[in-house]
């Protein structure tokens, strides 16, 4: 089984006269990449999940980060309902030879890729993999004094399980059928997480997942104004799981972590990574990649979790191919070998 390790639960006016202004110009022209320049007559999309969750802030991160310092990369922040609506954009940009990039879960990725699960019958062989982003714990939240102590309880209950067509929702859906509970065993809610937690407040939901890189804010918010907890997954189910789908892992939010969490508790969580398409040149996603790592100080600033973006765990959790512009990045750090 997979598992990270962290604290607490797991171990992005002029002067000079036109002449040389000109000449100016036409140096630095001459440094960019023509592909920069052909990028820089259109926006082009980085899709995110919806507000709320953590890979939202990562990627507006990324996008003014690579904006600041690449002006010609013209890269825009549009977040959406969820890993199915991102692999659609991705497609139709694809179909139209445009590029596009994309923060989403590794398992829905190699969904996509290989064409399975909701993805079945459509395999996206143009999807390529840039790099790791982030952890992204998973919680199913219920109140205190909830009968559901497991994911087999959850039968017959109102639960909210993350936007239709994310990796949230999709991921759910698995560890509760590997728990032995179907889908029509129960009352799937396809919430955001900020819906999720509004049910579970005012009782119109018997629980709800939740999630994003640890401490998950949403959670903590919660759980500093209501008596909640986070339903531990079945260490058995843990493992068959992740042993069938390993862009999954295990690990265990200590006790005292969050308000109420009186002892230690095993979730499950998945890698969540940067994808674009093989459309996209070489000296485009090098240059984006290299200026993400070589500005680590003002990335790692987004967020807690953008400190999960590390040489040593670059190509986490990928299993898609990585676009050549990745690649040649990642030997130059030593993260892929040469």
């Amino acid at each position: 089984m997979g598992k990270l390790s962290r604290e607490g639960g797991r171990k992005m006016k002029w002067t000079k006269p036109i002449p040389l202004l000109v000449v100016g110009i036409f140096a630095l022209i001459a440094t960019i990449p023509p592909t920069t320049l052909r990028a820089a007559s259109e926006l082009i999309p980085l899709y995110t999940p919806p507000v709320g969750g953590t890979a939202y802030v990562l990627g507006a991160g990324i996008v003014s980060l690579t904006n600041k310092h690449l002006p010609t990369a013209h890269l825009v922040h549009e977040a959406t309902t969820g890993t199915m609506d991102m692999v659609r954009r991705m497609m139709a940009r694809d179909d139209a030879k445009k590029p596009s990039f994309a923060i989403f879960g590794t398992p829905d990725a190699a969904d996509a890729y290989k064409g399975l699960g909701v993805f079945a019958g459509k395999p996206f062989t143009n999807l390529r993999g840039i790099v790791f982003v982030n952890a992204s714990d998973m919680y199913l939240v219920v109140p205190s004094k909830s009968p559901i102590k497991s994911f087999a309880d959850v039968k017959g209950k109102r639960i909210g399980i993350g936007g239709p067509g994310s990796t949230v929702a999709n991921s759910a859906l698995r560890f509760l059928e590997a728990s032995g509970v179907a889908k029509d065993d129960f009352k799937p809610y396809y919430y955001t997480y900020r819906e999720s937690v509004e049910g579970i407040q005012d009782g119109s939901l018997d629980g709800g997942f939740v999630g994003g890189g640890y401490p998950i804010a949403i959670y903590t918010e919660l759980a500093l104004r209501h008596d909640v907890r986070i339903v531990p997954i079945d260490e058995t189910v843990l493992k068959k799981v992740v042993a069938e789908h390993p862009s999954y892992y295990g690990t265990v939010v200590k006790a005292k972590s969050y308000k109420g969490l009186e002892q230690d508790t095993l979730i499950y969580g998945f890698a969540t990574a940067l994808f674009t398409l093989s459309n996209v040149s070489t000296d485009y996603v090098y240059a984006l990649l290299k200026n993400l790592f070589d500005r680590k100080a003002d990335y790692y600033a987004i967020h807690r979790s953008a400190r999960d973006m590390t040489a040593e765990d670059a190509m986490k959790g990928i299993s898609v191919p990585f676009h050549p512009g990745a690649e040649k990045y990642h030997k130059e750090i030593g993260a892929m070998k040469k």
